[in-house]
């Protein structure tokens, strides 16, 4: 059928029963409507190509796509088609890069497999810390792009971004994404690295280290001003002093890793930086906080945690806490890692060896892979000793104080 094709004329055409209706229009040449017994209405225009080949470009479907645009749509598809254009072979090849690239892994995607991947080997703590960068600094900017299509440019752009709003998260965020572009290339997901392997300095130089250690003074001040807050508050910073472990390890000690009558600590590896456990010893004091702070039941379960404020939870809230000491020691300018510093610092000073002073704090860093190799010593003793000697001499600040109520540190034995 071949008519003047209106709008109006169309609201009147009823679907055919069987087979397909087509109309073709008498004002642009080749635009015909096809309508199904379903009642969809097709627009398509009808020419052949350069070569001769029939060809049937589809424009849209009626009434979405109304006569007026679709007129215009045929003459401009035809004179597409007469300039050597083959409109059906591009939307084939459209709709296949469609689909492959609907396999094409995201960089969301990406950033999920690698965190599953790598998630046991890291801290509870490091990996808290990349799923917090990527979702807060990664994913929105490129997170829905094909990984593979990602630039160096794009990489960049958000470590860039980072630095001009936070300096000092711009050198950690760098070391994630270069971590995690490095494993992206060991699994064939892209063909390079996306960020120079020592462009670290150049894109985010890291901060200066910290330097911060207390002097005996301070490390007294903090000691003490643990007495005037809460006895869950109190013992997480008194075990800090005392075992110089990592803030998180503290907050999360459970029942399950203190043996109190041999006044010991075990950190299990799946909660230490290195993944490496260590038994540290206990002063009396701290056992005696410990030992009150245990719930009144029975059996608890091993993985009961102690400090927190939510039964069987860890401790929370550092930065309230030491709001609350430096207002009770009068010591500022310090972080609770630097009680870490304070104490690696001390037993030097103490005259421990410094491969056992290394060992008391978990720290592998300063042996070769060589050393690691050969040598199998676990400094076990060594870390109880260093330890001990360190808590003896936070004894003695204390006893020079005059603090007759502290509960002395007993020796390890």
């Amino acid at each position: 059928m071949q008519r003047d094709i209106t709008d109006a004329y169309l609201r009147t055409v009823k679907p055919p029963e069987a087979g397909r209706l087509e109309i073709w229009d008498m004002r642009a040449p080749g635009l015909v409507l096809r309508i199904t017994p379903a009642g969809t209405a097709t627009w398509s225009v009808r020419t052949r190509t350069r070569d001769g080949k029939r060809t049937r470009p589809k424009l849209g479907t009626w009434p979405a796509l109304g006569v007026s645009e679709a007129r215009k749509r045929a003459r401009a598809a035809t004179a597409a088609i007469e300039g050597g254009a083959d409109l059906v072979e591009e939307k084939r090849t459209a709709k296949a890069d469609r689909l492959a690239r609907a396999q094409l892994k995201t960089v969301a995607a990406a950033l999920d497999d690698w965190q599953a991947d790598r998630t046991p080997e890291w801290s509870d703590r490091y990996a808290g810390e990349v799923a917090r960068i990527v979702k807060r600094d990664i994913e929105p900017a490129i997170g829905k792009r094909a990984l593979v299509e990602t630039t160096r440019a794009d990489w960049t752009a958000i470590v860039a971004a980072k630095k001009r709003t936070a300096p000092a998260m711009a050198s950690l965020l760098y070391r994630v994404c270069s971590a995690f572009l490095n494993h992206a290339e060991a699994q064939g997901w892209i063909l390079a690295p996306l960020l120079p392997r020592k462009g670290l300095v150049a894109l985010a130089a890291p901060p200066d280290s910290r330097k911060r250690v207390l002097t005996d003074d301070e490390l007294r001040a903090v000691w003490t001003a643990a007495e005037e807050v809460s006895p869950k508050s109190g013992a997480f910073v008194r075990l800090l002093i005392a075992t110089a472990a990592r803030e998180m390890e503290v907050a999360d000690i459970a029942i399950g890793e203190i043996d109190l009558e041999g006044s010991r600590w075990t950190i299990p590896g799946d909660r230490t930086k290195n993944r490496l456990p260590v038994t540290v010893p206990l002063p009396a004091r701290v056992v005696v906080d410990l030992r009150e702070l245990f719930p009144a039941h029975d059996e608890p379960a091993p993985e009961w945690r102690l400090l927190g404020q939510i039964a069987g939870s860890g401790f929370r809230g550092f930065s309230k806490l030491k709001r609350a000491i430096d207002e009770a020691s009068g010591v500022t300018a310090w972080r609770w890692h630097d009680l870490r510093r304070t104490a690696r610092t001390g037993m030097t000073r103490l005259g421990i060896p410094r491969d056992h002073a290394e060992a008391a704090i978990n720290h592998i860093s300063g042996r070769s892979t060589l050393e690691r190799t050969y040598d199998r010593h676990d400094y076990s003793a060594e870390v109880i000793e260093a330890l001990s000697v360190w808590q003896r001499h936070v004894e003695g600040l204390l006893r020079s104080a005059g603090g007759a109520e502290i509960i002395p540190m007993r020796r390890a034995t």
